[in-house]
C-alpha cells in the first residue's frame, strides 16, 4: 500500500486534475449562482411563497448535506472517481430536468435530484489529497476554490442575462452541453486513485438526519402560516429534536456513521466544521436576502432588473477569485489557522457593514466585495485544516462531514432569512389618478435590517470558534505518513 502511495505522488496529470476540478466548480457555482438573481421572478412565476420559494436553495443543498458524507465514504471504499463520476451524472441529469420543470413542486423535486452531486467537493479534494505532494496541496485546493468566484460571477452575469432574455428555464438548458463536456472529460483524464478504505454506508444516520432537518425546516416554513405556537409547528420542531437526539445515539453506536463522532473528537475537525456551519448559514442568509432588497422597488429596495441584480455581485466574487490561491498561499507559509481567524474576521466586518450601508447599489457592492475576501480565505483554511488533522484513508469522509455542516447552514441561512421576509411587511404604495392605494405586501426595512444583525451575531460567534483551532505544528502527526510518501519518491 505504501508503493501505491508513493506512485501516486508523482506529478505526472496533476495539471489534467486541477483543470477539470476547476471545471467542476466553475459549473456548479454557475449552475447554483444563476438562481439567485431568478428567486422573485420564480416565486412569481409559479405563484409560490417567499418561504417556500427558499426551499430553491435548501432542498438542493439538504440532499446534498446526506449525499455527501455516504459518496464519500463509498469513495474511499470503492473509489474516487468512479464516485465522482456518478454524482456527476446524476448533477447534470437533475440540471436538465430543471429546465423543464412545470409547478414549484416538480422545480423542488429536481433540484433535490440535483442535490445527490454535491457530493462532488468532498471527493474532488480527496483526490486532491491522494494525487498531490502535501507541500501543494494548500495551492490546489486554494486554486480549486477560486473557481467558486469565476463560476459565481459568471452564472450571476450571464445567468441573469439569459433569464432576462430568454427566461430562466434557458439558463439550465445552456449549461447541459458543459456539464456533458466536463464528465465526458473527468471519465477520460481522471485516474482511480488505488487508496481504498473499506467501509459501509451508515444509511440509518442519513435516514435519522433527513427527517430531522426536514422536519425543523417545514416548522421554519409554514410557522408564521400556521402559528408559531400552533399544535403542527410545535409538533415538527418536537419531532426535529426527538430525531437530532436519535441521530446522536445512532451515531455513537453504529460502526461506521455518516457523522464520526470519532473524527469530531479531533479539535481542529470539531471546531473547524462549525466554523463552515458559520460560514454556510450566513453566506445563503446574505444571498436571498440580498436579491429581494435589490429586486424590491423603492424606497426599501432598488428595483432592479435580474441582470441589474447580478452585476451587484461580480466584485465580490472577483475578489472571492483572487483571495482563494493567496489564502493557499498563506497556508503553506504560516498554517492554516491564520487565513481561518482573518477570514472569519472579515466576514463579520462585512456583515456589520451591510447593517451599516445597503441604502445605494455601490454599498452593497463593497458589502460584498468584503465579504468576497472573508469566504475566500475560510474556504480554502478550512479545507487544509481539515485534510491536515485526518489520516489519508479518512480523507474522503472527513471532507465530506465538513461539506455536510457547511451546506447544513446553507440550508437554514435561506429559511432563516425568508422567515424574516414574511414576517416584516408593509403593503406597497401604489400611486394613481384617484391617489396611492395599497399594492401587495412586501418586505420592509425592519425584515432586512433583522437579518443582517442575525448575521453578524452568527459570525460573531464563528470568529470566536475559530479561535480554538489550533495552529499547524499541533495537526502534523495524522499529516506524517502523507509527508513520508512524498519524501520517498
Amino acid at each position: 500500500m505504501n508503493d501505491t502511495k508513493n506512485a501516486h505522488f508523482k506529478p505526472n496529470g496533476t495539471s489534467s486534475i486541477v483543470i477539470i476540478l476547476s471545471l467542476i466548480a466553475i459549473m456548479v457555482m454557475f449552475t447554483e449562482s444563476m438562481l439567485i438573481p431568478a428567486l422573485p421572478t420564480l416565486q412569481a412565476e409559479f405563484n409560490s411563497t417567499a418561504t417556500w420559494t427558499a426551499w430553491i436553495l435548501s432542498i438542493y443543498l439538504v440532499v446534498g448535506t446526506v449525499s455527501a458524507p455516504i459518496f464519500g465514504k463509498l469513495g474511499d471504499s470503492h473509489g474516487k472517481k468512479k464516485m465522482l463520476l456518478i454524482c456527476m451524472a446524476l448533477y447534470t441529469f437533475g440540471v436538465v430536468a430543471n429546465g423543464f420543470a412545470w409547478n414549484i413542486q416538480s422545480l423542488l423535486t429536481f433540484r433535490a435530484l440535483q442535490g445527490l452531486g454535491l457530493a462532488m467537493f468532498p471527493l474532488a479534494y480527496a483526490i486532491i489529497r491522494d494525487e498531490f505532494p502535501p507541500e501543494k496541496v494548500a495551492m490546489a485546493t486554494g486554486i480549486v476554490s477560486a473557481m467558486f468566484g469565476v463560476g459565481t460571477a459568471i452564472g450571476l452575469v450571464a445567468g441573469a442575462w439569459i433569464t432576462d432574455n430568454f427566461g430562466w428555464r434557458m439558463t439550465y438548458h445552456s449549461i447541459v452541453p458543459f456539464a456533458i463536456f466536463v464528465t465526458l472529460l473527468a471519465a477520460y483524464l481522471l485516474r482511480e486513485s488505488p487508496i481504498r478504505t473499506p467501509s459501509k454506508v451508515d444509511y440509518l444516520g442519513a435516514g435519522t438526519f433527513s427527517v430531522g432537518i426536514v422536519a425543523f425546516l417545514v416548522a421554519m416554513t409554514e410557522g408564521q402560516n400556521w402559528g408559531w405556537t400552533s399544535i403542527n409547528t410545535l409538533g415538527l420542531l418536537a419531532t426535529s429534536l426527538v430525531f437530532f437526539v436519535l441521530l446522536f445515539l445512532v451515531e455513537s453506536r453504529v460502526p461506521e456513521p455518516m457523522i464520526d463522532l470519532t473524527l469530531l473528537s479531533k479539535r481542529n475537525v470539531f471546531f473547524t466544521n462549525i466554523a463552515a456551519f458559520v460560514v454556510g448559514l450566513t453566506m445563503y442568509m446574505m444571498f436571498e436576502s440580498i436579491t429581494y432588497l435589490v429586486r424590491s422597488p423603492p424606497p426599501v429596495g432598488f428595483g432592479s432588473s435580474i441582470f441589474d441584480a447580478g452585476l451587484l455581485f461580480v466584485p465580490g466574487s472577483i475578489l472571492l477569485l483572487l483571495a482563494s490561491p493567496l489564502a493557499g498561499a498563506v497556508v503553506n507559509k504560516r498554517g492554516a489557522r491564520l487565513p481561518l481567524v482573518l477570514g472569519s474576521v472579515v466576514l463579520s466586518a462585512s456583515f456589520l457593514y451591510f447593517y451599516l450601508l445597503h441604502d445605494t447599489k455601490l454599498q452593497v457592492i463593497v458589502g460584498f466585495m468584503v465579504m468576497g475576501v472573508g469566504m475566500g480565505f475560510m474556504l480554502v483554511s478550512m479545507i487544509n485544516i481539515i485534510i491536515q488533522s485526518v489520516r489519508q484513508g479518512e480523507t474522503g469522509i472527513a471532507t465530506a462531514m465538513n461539506t455536510l455542516f457547511r451546506t447544513a447552514g446553507g440550508v437554514l441561512g435561506p429559511t432563516i432569512a425568508s422567515v424574516f421576509l414574511a414576517e416584516y411587511v408593509s403593503p406597497l404604495v401604489i400611486q394613481t389618478p384617484r391617489g396611492p392605494v395599497p399594492g401587495p405586501l412586501l418586505p420592509n426595512a425592519t425584515a432586512f435590517n433583522y437579518i443582517f444583525l442575525t448575521a453578524l451575531g452568527i459570525s460573531l460567534v464563528g470568529v470566536l470558534v475559530t479561535l480554538f483551532v489550533t495552529s499547524r505544528a499541533a495537526e502534523t502527526e495524522a499529516y506524517e505518513p502523507v509527508k513520508e510518501a512524498a519524501a520517498a519518491v
